[in-house]
């Protein structure tokens, strides 16, 4: 069992380089000291079962016995970091209600972790249906704040790149793989596939998970706007509104700012965020970064068909910020590529 004890050990030396780099990195300052605090917790867990495997009478059994709550954390762990991460809200106090599993778990079977060697657990039997269900309904929720801001972001802001939160799913995934490996260990008893196994795939994963904590991208919290009161889908300030944009895309061509938000729509048309949203998801059936991108591919369409400017050209004079999501918002809206309608009109028209 001792090479396992060999994966934990340079599995917690990573965490531990990766806790320090957290810790002094500036951007996303409340998220970073969190993860930093989650990764010390799986070092420690991993240094404990080490110290364990290669001394079964050591000394630090009672710390070895704590150790085997640590799982009720990670979950919470996952969801205070998404939180703070996408809200730029630091920890309060209340927030410890997040750790109410291991506390309770923990508070239960304290006589055998002040004594493992005399007293044993109490209600052992709920623990791994009761931490399985625990901890992944934390991931759910984390990956509910991920949905979340990912559907407000498209409503307030025309540019979404650079602000993917993929890797934050790719933090879910290696929860739920965890989870797996430990549900599938529980249910299926093999020889040598032990909760050890559980631990050294934790002992990867703390890697992929300092890594993409130290390149995730600054995030912007997004505000909630909310109209004061009901507004009627018929209010005849609707049609104003509709009016106004028009006009302001017209005579302004606000489209063909890269970064153009809502709070910027708002603030020219003298309308409120609210009312923009309102009446552009009702009157176009669609979100704002839509909204903005139909008249970016029609501008781009006509570019594309009385110049002969490169595309990479057409797409920033057009408001996009990168060839690849040009693309993907061209072939959304006209269903081809730039190239491909750029040579469809080439041939239609040598062929009049």
């Amino acid at each position: 069992m001792q090479h396992w004890s060999f994966i934990y050990v340079i599995g917690a030396a990573q965490g531990l380089v990766l806790v320090l780099a957290l810790i002094r990195k500036q951007a996303n300052l409340h998220s970073n000291r969190i993860l930093a605090v989650w990764i010390s917790l799986l070092v420690f867990d991993l240094a404990i079962k080490a110290v364990y495997l290669n001394n079964r009478d050591t000394a630090l059994l009672p710390l070895y016995t704590l150790v085997h709550f640590f799982p009720y954390f990670y979950g919470s762990w996952f969801y205070l970091y998404t939180r703070s991460l996408i809200r730029n809200q630091s920890l309060r106090w209340h927030d410890v209600v997040h750790f109410a599993g291991f506390m309770l778990m923990s508070g239960i079977n304290l006589p055998w972790i002040i004594n493992p060697w005399e007293k044993g657990p109490t209600w052992y039997v709920l623990y791994e249906p009761t931490m399985y269900v625990y901890s992944v309904s934390y991931v759910l929720a984390g990956l509910w704040v991920v949905n979340q801001y990912r559907t407000e972001l498209v409503q307030q802001e025309s540019s979404t790149e650079g602000i993917d939160l993929r890797w934050l799913r790719l933090m879910a995934y290696g929860n739920v793989v965890i989870w797996l490996v430990a549900v599938s260990q529980w249910a299926l008893p093999i020889p040598d596939y032990n909760h050890w196994v559980i631990f050294a795939v934790i002992a990867v994963w703390i890697t992929m998970l300092g890594y993409l904590g130290l390149t995730q991208q600054p995030i912007t919290p997004i505000r909630t706007f909310k109209p004061p009161q009901p507004v009627a889908t018929d209010d005849r300030r609707f049609a104003a509104v509709d009016d106004k944009l028009t006009q302001l895309m017209a005579d302004d061509q606000l489209y063909l700012k890269p970064a153009l938000n809502i709070g910027q729509l708002a603030k020219s048309s003298g309308y409120p965020e609210y009312l923009i949203s309102l009446v552009i998801n009702h009157r176009y059936q669609c979100n704002f970064r839509d909204y903005i991108n139909a008249m970016r591919i029609k501008e781009a369409q006509q570019q594309l068909t009385q110049t002969r400017d490169n595309i990479l050209d057409v797409a920033y004079a057009c408001g996009f910020v990168s060839k690849s999501t040009f693309n993907t918002a061209f072939k959304r809206h006209t269903g081809l590529t730039p190239s491909a309608f750029r040579q469809q009109h080439s041939v239609a028209a040598a062929t009049k």
